[in-house]
């Protein structure tokens, strides 16, 4: 029985310290990286002064939309694959590493309000749980077994070693400047692609899913106590899908009762990208050709609702 009690107590504490030890290296590996959207991304914009204004969003901010074209020193911090939920427990690491921004510009995605929720996506910002309060709780109600996996450091970096790895060597300090803008090529499958594109969200059963407001108004609440400008915007579609008037009607709703600067692309489009293919990636999408007329319509409506105040 000693013999066991020894070898248990050993084995414990070969085990904890493998873990300790593998998550420090694993810790200092991550804040050096540069490179890549799962941290690469908040790393650089961390090392930065505050800039005038920040782009936030999924991957139609990513692809549709040129920081440069909102005036010198804008940062777009999109994030492919990811919903509101995220991007208000990033908006809380930003506040907690005192690097908010004068002024927002948040992408509010509108078929996001037609699908089941999918919180799934606050694990992009695991690194932060137990540092950052609001990571915690959005990751203890996404799973009730999370305070049982990050007892352990190393879970952080859970199935991120690999690319860890592979952006920390490609993080080199004369790269250009890591954003979240990423303009797609243009290509012959575009127009096939955005009409099957097109095809599918008009397929989307008619369910409004009001559980991610919450998560939109508490971004508005943490703009309004940080006394951030906040625009929001949604992005243009090719053509309108069916679902639009719900789901913009919520969204409007929400906006509205906040007093929010908001452009609604999803009610007064573009013509000249919501009916031309050759502009597009897919249906919500745009491809390099389009990405100069977004972007250059978005600053326009920015300036107009800045001057007037009202919601567009």
């Amino acid at each position: 029985m000693k013999n066991f009690t020894i070898f248990f107590l050993l084995f414990m504490g070969g085990l904890f310290s493998l873990d300790r030890g593998g998550a420090w290296l694993l810790d200092n590996l991550y804040e050096r990286v540069r490179n890549g959207q799962r941290g690469g991304l908040v790393n650089t914009y961390l090392d930065l002064l505050p800039p005038p204004i920040v782009l936030m969003g999924d991957s139609r901010l990513v692809s549709n939309i040129c920081p440069d074209s909102l005036g010198p020193g804008t940062f777009s911090l999109g994030h492919h694959g990811t919903t509101q939920i995220f991007h208000t427990a990033l908006l809380s690491v930003l506040r907690q590493k005192q690097k908010l921004p004068r002024t927002i510009l948040l992408h509010v995605d509108l078929d996001e309000y037609l699908r089941p929720s999918y919180p799934e996506d606050i694990q992009y910002l695991k690194y932060y749980y137990g540092q950052n309060p609001l990571v915690t709780a959005y990751t203890n109600e996404w799973t009730w077994l999370a305070p049982l996996k990050f007892s352990f450091a190393l879970y952080r970096h859970n199935s991120n070693v690999a690319s860890l790895a592979k952006n920390y060597v490609s993080s080199k300090p004369d790269a250009p400047l890591n954003q979240g803008y990423e303009p797609e090529t243009p290509s012959p499958q575009d127009s096939a692609r955005t009409l099957y594109a097109l095809e599918k969200l008009n397929a989307e059963p008619p369910y409004l899913n009001r559980a991610h407001l919450r998560y939109l108004s508490e971004f508005i609440a943490i703009c309004k106590q940080e006394q951030i400008e906040l625009i929001c915007f949604t992005a243009t579609y090719y053509q309108r899908p069916r679902h639009l008037a719900a789901t913009s009607a919520l969204v409007d709703s929400v906006l509205r009762a906040e007093s929010i600067l908001y452009i609604n692309y999803a009610q007064q489009p573009i013509a000249e990208l919501s009916n031309n293919l050759r502009y597009w990636h897919d249906a919500t999408h745009l491809n390099a050709r389009g990405i100069p007329l977004h972007s250059q319509d978005l600053a326009r409506r920015v300036a107009e609702v800045r001057a007037r105040k009202p919601l567009l």
